[in-house]
């Protein structure tokens, strides 16, 4: 897949970059939200993840600006997190259009099996597209 990441910490992304490339994907690094938005912008990816807690545009802003765009097909968003405890942020998070999260340290196969599921949902949703398109034709 191609996977864009967007994390503010230098050793951070250097480190999810290497895992993803590692796993096979394809990998885009954005060293902030805004960059990442700017990219994204440019080539809509299927997969993003992002840093949480980042500056110019946080990973939460960067998800809604994402959801809003509906001429885009459906990217799958991964929200990297070193310090949430209280369950209201995830429950905030998943409402604004957070798909899964992660924690830091970054757990290599956990990022594995996490992409296996977006890989899954992503291919779901292209069929559903293609059906819709069909129904559309008829």
């Amino acid at each position: 897949m191609h996977i864009l990441i967007a994390e503010d910490d230098m050793l951070s992304r250097k480190l999810l970059k290497t895992n993803l490339i590692d796993m096979g994907h394809t990998v885009d690094a954005a060293e902030n939200g805004q960059e990442a938005w700017e990219m994204f912008n440019r080539s809509p990816y299927r997969v993003v993840v992002s840093d949480w807690l980042m500056p110019e545009l946080s990973g939460l802003e960067f998800c809604e600006r994402i959801r809003m765009r509906d001429e885009t097909e459906y990217t799958y968003f991964v929200l990297l997190t070193a310090n949430v405890s209280e369950e209201s942020s995830y429950y905030e998070a998943m409402d604004r259009g957070v798909d899964d999260f992660l924690s830091k340290p970054l757990d290599r196969n956990e990022l594995a099996i996490r992409l296996r599921v977006a890989e899954r949902i992503l291919q779901d949703t292209s069929r559903i597209r293609s059906l819709e398109n069909i129904i559309t034709m008829c």
